[in-house]
């Protein structure tokens, strides 16, 4: 029985003594007072509307399909949420309907979860992790609107099976592989390929390349730089990922090219605006094309893992090491005075990408 309308029975479950011991008839019986009551319901919902579902089912007679859950559920669950969540939400749902098709709620099985599940992970690339996240989402929409709509159904994606182990893919690319990545995201020139060159030699984190605004870049000065500081459309992991980052190689090749590119104020406006910064989509999809056109072993934060194993080949101080790619000081003293100069920090940075 529908939650909302528990109020207007003594009990909330409805049982009737069919008196028959013939299958069939019983089913037949079921099938009519099940109308009955669902006549009754939507009668019951005209007079008192308390939620979205409701006000769907006073003006339709069969249950909603996925899509059409899903605007139930964004209208529900939207208030005071922030534009991720609707994107994130969306995204997910246009998944599952790529994989399996729009229909009634009631028509999905275990068996439809299982194929999405092996859709997610084998033909779009995505990590276990990743997959958990999607179904997680996919999962919030059916239990919603199993619960409003008192369906007599369980989530045919609460019990998923999703791998608990996998292999991270972030291992620390070899020069050779890097190489040859890096001339080709070049050569392609578009905006998801400058994303990972700019990446590549700078150590920066996904989200905060997408959030870059063109105020942050400063290719003028004797030293190009990009400044990473939190803006209202992206915040950042910690207080030390607010740094300043000698641009070099590859990685200022492709803010060269990646501002020519650019109709906006931002570097990269396919993942950026004035609200948000669309680092999971724009995660997804470098990840896959990694996978099909690199290897299966790297995913995109495996870049900023490179990094780091190449400051460490060329000995650079580990003080400087983490300065350059923002991860937490090791110690208080390190916390003393304004840190390394920017012309020291592009030294130690050319020598990387020199090797």
């Amino acid at each position: 029985m529908p939650k909302p309308l528990q109020k207007h029975y003594v009990k909330h479950r409805i049982q009737i003594c069919l008196h028959t011991s013939d299958e069939s008839h019983a089913l037949k019986e079921a099938q009519q007072l099940f109308h009955e009551v669902s006549k009754q319901w939507r009668e019951l919902r005209l007079k008192n509307s308390t939620s979205e579902f409701d006000k769907y089912l006073v003006t339709h007679q069969t249950q909603p399909t996925l899509n059409e859950a899903l605007e139930v559920y964004l209208k529900t669950k939207g208030h005071n949420r922030a534009e991720n969540f609707f994107i994130a939400t969306r995204r997910n749902i246009s998944y599952l309907v790529k994989a399996i098709g729009d229909k009634a709620l009631e028509q999905f099985t275990t068996a439809d979860a299982s194929k999405f599940r092996i859709w997610l992970m084998d033909e779009q690339g995505l990590s276990a992790t990743s997959t958990r996240r999607v179904m997680s989402s996919v999962k919030s929409v059916f239990n919603l609107s199993i619960g409003e709509l008192g369906l007599a159904i369980s989530n045919p994606f609460s019990s998923v099976y999703i791998p608990p182990k996998e292999v991270t893919g972030r291992s620390a690319m070899p020069s050779e592989l890097l190489i040859k990545l890096q001339e080709k995201c070049l050569k392609i020139n578009d905006e998801k390929r400058l994303i990972i060159a700019l990446l590549s030699d700078s150590g920066m984190r996904l989200s905060e390349a997408l959030g870059l605004h063109k105020n942050d870049i400063d290719l003028d000065s004797s030293t190009p730089s990009i400044t990473i500081k939190e803006h209202s459309w992206r915040s950042l992991k910690t207080q030390s990922s607010n740094r300043k980052i000698p641009l070099v190689g590859y990685s200022y090749l492709a803010v060269q090219k990646a501002l020519i590119l650019s109709t906006s104020d931002y570097l990269f406006p396919s993942y950026c605006n004035s609200t948000t910064t669309k680092s999971n989509s724009a995660s997804a999809a470098l990840n896959t094309w990694l996978k099909r056109n690199l290897s299966k072993d790297y995913v995109i934060h495996s870049l900023r893992h490179s990094f780091r194993d190449r400051l460490r080949a060329i000995q650079c101080p580990s003080e400087l090491i983490n300065e350059l790619g923002g991860w937490s000081k090791a110690s208080v003293g390190e916390s003393y005075g304004d840190g390394y100069p920017l012309s020291v920090k592009h030294e130690w940075m050319q020598k990387i990408c020199s090797r």
